[in-house]
């Protein structure tokens, strides 16, 4: 079976601009919209599937809760905002750049994520949600560090490094 690059997938698509296709780096420019975030996925989860299946999962449970949330928090649905994906992608490791064009956000300003909450109190997160009138929720990126090797923010917190070595 042949393997679609991102020119293909996306081709004639207004909404998504690749800016490279050549499988070992991908890199799309994207209108924040849940619909793409969900085709998106789905593209990178194909591009995976030669990685053993529970890697192939993890990895792309992780792309979609950071592109979900620069899209729903850093753009918040905004046309006019932008999210940019870089995949960089060797045989000893898995890169995802995502860049979003919001203010971005401090770890200490996200009270009402389960990241933030103290030990003693591994629920805190909810009743913060609750309070805030939130859907429950908040725990992307408390997950995603559990899949991640390394995950670096920007001090701007608009934008974030996902490091998976392949080879460990």
């Amino acid at each position: 079976m042949a393997v679609v690059t991102a020119r293909e997938a996306f081709n004639g698509n207004p909404l998504v601009q690749v800016g490279s296709a050549v499988p070992n780096w991908i890199c799309l420019r994207i209108s924040p919209t849940i619909e793409l975030k969900e085709q998106i996925a789905a593209f990178f989860r194909s591009q995976l599937d030669d990685l053993p299946a529970e890697l192939c999962e993890s990895l792309s449970l992780a792309l979609e809760e950071l592109l979900g949330n620069a899209m729903e928090h850093g753009c918040h649905l905004d046309a006019h905002c932008g999210v940019e994906l870089s995949v960089i992608r060797t045989p000893h490791i898995l890169i995802l750049h995502i860049r979003d064009t919001g203010n971005g956000f401090s770890f200490g300003d996200i009270a009402h994520a389960a990241l933030n909450n103290p030990p003693e109190d591994p629920l805190h997160h909810t009743k913060r949600r609750s309070e805030m009138g939130l859907r429950p929720g908040g725990y992307g990126i408390m997950l995603v560090k559990q899949i991640a090797d390394e995950l670096i923010y920007n001090e701007a917190g608009n934008e974030v490094l996902f490091l998976k070595y392949l080879d460990a």
